[in-house]
């Protein structure tokens, strides 16, 4: 708890009663879809479909050898497939074994496991986005808190009308 304490009073503080509070236990299943959602919405894993679609498609349109349409498929199926791996193994590391604290305050949301305590400021948020299993909010360009709906017991709302009173509104991008 002293280390706690510390760490709050180096940083930023909590200011005022937290407006939302939540505890996540993240499985495989929430990762993984936080995993395809960030892939999919990226150059990479959109460019790599495109590829994939191409060669099988030459293979049904223009007759092409069978290597085409099998390696169409490949490269469609290995980024799903590898990404499914990620969320395996990154499950298996201990920041993911115990849930992670959350409360949402005026100046920023406290992140909080195993008595350890960090606050992130809302304006250095990149941005709020959602998928049907969770609510993701990036810290970074390739860091995110992940909310799962369903550790939400059923107040998806009340989260997103606090992320969207203290974000500015291009940065969210979130579907109820």
């Amino acid at each position: 708890m002293e280390q706690e304490t510390e760490q709050l009073e180096e940083g930023l503080k909590p200011e005022g009663e937290a407006l939302f509070e939540m505890d996540v236990h993240m499985s495989t299943g929430v990762l993984y879809d936080y995993l395809l959602r960030h892939i999919y919405t990226s150059f990479s894993g959109i460019f790599g479909t495109i590829i994939g679609i191409l060669l099988a498609a030459g293979y049904f349109m223009r007759g092409l050898s069978i290597l085409y349409l099998i390696c169409g498929i490949i490269v469609i199926l290995y980024l799903p497939w590898s990404l499914f791996l990620t969320a395996k193994r990154q499950m298996l590391q201990e920041a993911f074994r115990n849930p992670i604290h959350y409360a949402f305050y005026e100046n920023g949301v406290e992140v909080s496991q195993n008595g350890v305590s960090q606050m992130q400021r809302w304006e250095d948020m990149v941005k709020a986005v959602s998928t049907s299993k969770s609510i993701i909010l990036y810290t970074g360009k390739k860091v995110a808190s992940i909310f799962p709906r369903k550790d939400l017991d059923g107040d998806a709302t009340g989260l997103i009308r606090v992320i969207c009173a203290h974000m500015d509104p291009k940065k969210v991008k979130i579907k109820s």
